[in-house]
């Protein structure tokens, strides 16, 4: 018991060299600890007093330390969460992502807590590291966004609503969880009388006449007349709009299940599409410059001739030699191939501030092009079929995405 003591000294204190002595004294003492259900293991104890490369090491030599609850039912991570101490959290989720999903007592997760405390950050940094996380319940059967709403944290409900719509295509199921008294967050919004959590929740369309045990609608809690009035408006605009938007949900649930979630998505993944993406972008961009076949030119004496053979007709510099119903094939496969490279590169990049300068960038990239293939057009008839063309495609893929970018 001596060792176990001088353990958690050395952890106290984070000392990495006295750890090796303790060891080298008794190589048994990190197996004693473990084999105590409950206890102050050294990692608690480094993790409360903020040593991260004390933290690291213990963790390396005994994993399982950091799922091993003390005798308040918290973890070493909780005890990390409860001194705000993000880097110790962000040191040990990095060395173990599943401990994002670690439950204390009652069942919360570091996402339960970070929405209690409205901490964007983190959320962020969690649900990046661990996005299965989202779905997590207490014991209660109570999501993060039931403590989003509890304590009143609006913009974490924000976050949370944007992140779900954006990355999981079955967000309805996790804003429509009820808890163990069949309150949705629509309910514990309306039994806060937060008037501006129930119109964000009614706007996002949570099932508006799910009913608890008491048999109430999250309508019918709302004791404040005025409030109610202006809610009941809001509720029959927000069922027309749910009865229109239906066909486009779908949709949309369609193409994230068959394209994939960027919440999910690993980094080498995301890689190999950004490389493969930008290859088949530049490669059809070049070719709208340069058509197979190349362009007719003058020579240095001022006769017309082109790359390939001599034309007698009139022919104009700097335009395609491919016949009209060669360059019409040619424009609408390069085309296509063009613009959804394009818009793959824009889906699979982080959504940031640098995201918006280079999407908006790339939109005009798209008219760049439509320009370039207009003007090597072979003449005016293959050149009105090129435009026409770039936007019979570019509006429905630009409709396509903007159901899938779609957030609250």
């Amino acid at each position: 018991m001596q060792s176990v003591y001088w353990m958690e000294f050395a952890a106290r204190q984070g000392d990495v060299n006295s750890l090796y002595e303790i060891i080298e004294n008794d190589p048994c003492v990190l197996e004693a600890i473990d084999s105590i259900p409950f206890i102050e293991s050294p990692l608690h104890v480094a993790a409360r007093a903020g040593q991260v490369q004390f933290a690291a090491e213990i963790m390396t030599l005994k994993p399982s330390f950091a799922w091993k609850f003390n005798p308040q039912g918290l973890r070493p991570i909780h005890l990390a969460l409860e001194n705000g101490d993000t880097t110790m959290i962000l040191h040990l989720i990095k060395m173990d992502k599943e401990l994002v999903r670690a439950k204390r007592r009652e069942g919360l997760t570091l996402l339960h807590l970070a929405s209690e405390s409205g901490d964007i950050d983190l959320l962020t940094e969690l649900l990046k590291a661990c996005p299965d996380s989202v779905k997590d319940l207490t014991v209660r059967n109570e999501t993060a966004l039931h403590f989003a709403v509890m304590y009143r944290r609006l913009d974490a409900l924000r976050f949370l609503l944007r992140w779900l719509k954006t990355n999981t295509v079955k967000f309805q199921d996790i804003l429509n969880q009820k808890d163990v008294d069949g309150n949705t967050i629509l309910h514990i919004a309306a039994t806060n009388n937060d008037t501006e959590a129930v119109q964000l929740l009614m706007t996002n369309m949570t099932d508006l006449d799910a009913v608890n045990l008491s048999g109430e609608r999250a309508f019918d809690i709302i004791k404040d007349e005025e409030i109610k009035s202006n809610l009941a408006r809001a509720e029959a605009r927000v069922r027309k709009k749910k009865k229109m938007g239906s066909l486009m949900l779908s949709m949309k649930e369609w193409l994230i299940r068959k394209t994939g979630t960027r919440g999910k998505m690993s980094d080498e993944i995301r890689r190999v599409y950004l490389i493969v993406a930008t290859l088949v972008a530049t490669a059809t961009y070049n070719a709208a410059l340069r058509p197979p076949g190349g362009l007719h030119q003058i020579q240095a004496a001022g006769t017309l001739v082109d790359h390939v053979a001599s034309n007698s007709s009139k022919v104009s510099e700097g335009k395609s030699v491919m016949s009209n119903f060669t360059f019409m094939v040619f424009s609408i496969t390069n085309t296509y191939a063009f613009i959804v490279s394009l818009f793959s590169i824009i889906f699979m990049m982080p959504r940031n501030v640098g995201w918006l300068l280079l999407s908006s960038s790339a939109y005009l990239l798209l008219w760049s092009y439509a320009i370039s293939l207009v003007v090597v057009s072979p003449n005016d008839v293959t050149a009105n079929f090129s435009g026409a063309i770039f936007i019979v495609l570019f509006v429905p893929i630009m409709a396509l995405g903007g159901i899938v970018f779609s957030s609250p």
